[in-house]
């Protein structure tokens, strides 16, 4: 028994849905990122000579929190447009959008016409990004929090 092919816009839906999850790794990390600033305002306000090490870990992951908003703005844009064509009568006209995008300066002329499995992998390489840079604001968070333990 042979599998049929999916619909090309059941994919994109599909893709659509997981680019999707990129807003609850944003939360996260806003929450994070707003907690690192004030982090760093409080430290700098109530001790007398702020300690360096943890201004830097505050900071450095308030920077992995803006990196993270950048990835998100981004793999938002990619799961919004999926769910477009997905959500199109026909066949999604790749043409079109690139012309789109082009002429919006979104896209680099020489990313036109990319097969529909490349922009995916490029989409899903965004997210991976997003959740790595949450993995980083986590990381220089931990350390600081450890930091603060040792005397």
């Amino acid at each position: 028994m042979s599998e049929a092919a999916p619909d090309a816009r059941q994919v994109l839906a599909i893709v659509a849905v997981v680019l999707e999850q990129g807003e609850r790794v944003d939360h996260v990390s806003r929450g994070l990122t707003v907690a690192s600033l004030a982090g760093m305002v409080a430290v700098g306000m109530l001790a007398a000579r702020p300690p360096l090490p943890a201004m830097l870990l505050l900071g450095a992951a308030a920077f992995a929190g803006l990196a993270e908003i950048y990835f998100a703005v981004r793999v938002g844009i990619d799961a919004a447009l999926f769910q477009r064509l997905a959500a199109g009568a026909d066949d999604p006209d790749w043409a079109v959008l690139d012309a789109a995008l082009t002429r919006l300066g979104m896209l680099p002329a020489a990313k036109a016409g990319r097969p529909a499995a490349a922009r995916i992998a490029g989409a899903a390489r965004l997210l991976r990004w997003q959740i790595a840079a949450l993995l980083v604001q986590l990381g220089f968070l931990t350390a600081c929090a450890f930091r603060a333990t040792m005397p």
